[in-house]
C-alpha cells in the first residue's frame, strides 16, 4: 500500500516537473535550438531539455511532444521493461545513475585538495573542519540550531529577568 502511494505520488509529480522546468528554459530561437554550453570534458554542446522536448524546433512544446518525452521517461525508468517502475527502478535507472555519478564526481572535485581524483581521510577530515568553521561565525566552536525566520517575531524579545510569581497559597484543611 506505501509503495503503491509512493509511487502514484511520485508519478503524478513527473508531467508537472517536466512542464514547469520546459517551462523554465528560454524559448529557441526560430531555425536553430538553443544549446547548453560545452563543458571541459565535452566538447559538443548538449542540447537542453527544452529542446530534447520540442522535437519540431518550433520553439514550443505541444501536447503530443510532452507526452511522448514523457513516455520516453517512463521507459527509460523502466529497467526490466514489464511496463509498471518502482522506486528501486527509478534509484537503479540510467538518468539517475548518471545524475549520481556527476553529484559523486563534484563531491570529489570540492574535498580533493590534490586534485589527483581521489579523496583521503585527511582530505576529507580538512574539508569538513573547514566547513565547520565557516558555520561556526562568532568562533565559539559550536553550531547552534538558528530561529527560523519569521519567528523572531512571534516570539516576545528577551527582556530582563523577572521575579518569579508568587506560588498559589496552599488548600487549607477545615
Amino acid at each position: 500500500m506505501f509503495r503503491t502511494r509512493v509511487l502514484l505520488a511520485l508519478l503524478s509529480t513527473m508531467p508537472m516537473t517536466a512542464l514547469v522546468s520546459a517551462q523554465a528554459l528560454p524559448k529557441a530561437t526560430t531555425g536553430t535550438p538553443a544549446a547548453v554550453p560545452a563543458t571541459p570534458e565535452t566538447t559538443e554542446a548538449k542540447p537542453s531539455r527544452f529542446d530534447e522536448i520540442d522535437t519540431n524546433h518550433d520553439g514550443s512544446i505541444s501536447r503530443d511532444e510532452f507526452l511522448a518525452a514523457e513516455k520516453k521517461r517512463f521507459d527509460e525508468f523502466d529497467t526490466n521493461h514489464d511496463g509498471k517502475i518502482d522506486a528501486k527502478e527509478i534509484a537503479s535507472s540510467p538518468p539517475l545513475m548518471e545524475r549520481n555519478i556527476r553529484t559523486a564526481e563534484r563531491m570529489v572535485k570540492q574535498w580533493d585538495a590534490d586534485g589527483n581524483g581521489i579523496v583521503t581521510a585527511a582530505e576529507y577530515k580538512k574539508s569538513a573542519e573547514d566547513r565547520f568553521a565557516k558555520q561556526d561565525k562568532d568562533g565559539t566552536g559550536k553550531l547552534t540550531r538558528k530561529t527560523p525566520a519569521g519567528m523572531q517575531r512571534m516570539m516576545p524579545p528577551p527582556t530582563a529577568a523577572q521575579p518569579p510569581k508568587p506560588a498559589p497559597p496552599a488548600p487549607t484543611k477545615p
